[in-house]
């Protein structure tokens, strides 16, 4: 066997870099967090999109990669301002119930110069 691949469009960062944290298969979708690294007012992107999970279908590493569609489900930022805190970095955690329930975390790397906060929150259903 060899890998394929298909292409996914990040979001361009306003600062520093957006990658992606998580990618969850649930029903005809794959859902993925896409994240920057920016924390507090600096934060702009802390978001969960959709790809039809039909739109999977990878192409031999070398060559042209198929774009695939992405669907904005939740921007995650007013969540996470809501505590009134500030908004971290690393939303990495994504998890999607039979019910098509949501929770989510954050990873706060349990290193010296971290807050030491963690976050662990249900939005409901997408």
């Amino acid at each position: 066997k060899e890998w394929g691949a298909v292409h996914y469009p990040k979001a361009e960062p306003a600062v520093g870099w957006v990658g992606i944290s998580e990618i969850v298969a649930h029903g005809n979708y794959f859902y993925v967090i896409e994240r920057d690294n920016q924390i507090g007012r600096a934060a702009m992107t802390k978001k969960i999109y959709r790809i039809p999970a039909a739109e999977m279908v990878p192409a031999p590493l070398g060559g042209d990669l198929p774009v695939v569609s992405k669907e904005l489900v939740r921007d995650l930022i007013p969540d996470l301002r809501s505590t009134n805190g500030y908004v971290v970095d690393k939303v990495e955690g994504l998890a999607i119930m039979q019910d098509g329930r949501v929770w989510i975390s954050t990873d706060n790397d349990g290193v010296d110069d971290s807050s030491g906060e963690t976050y662990f929150w249900s939005p409901g259903k997408l």
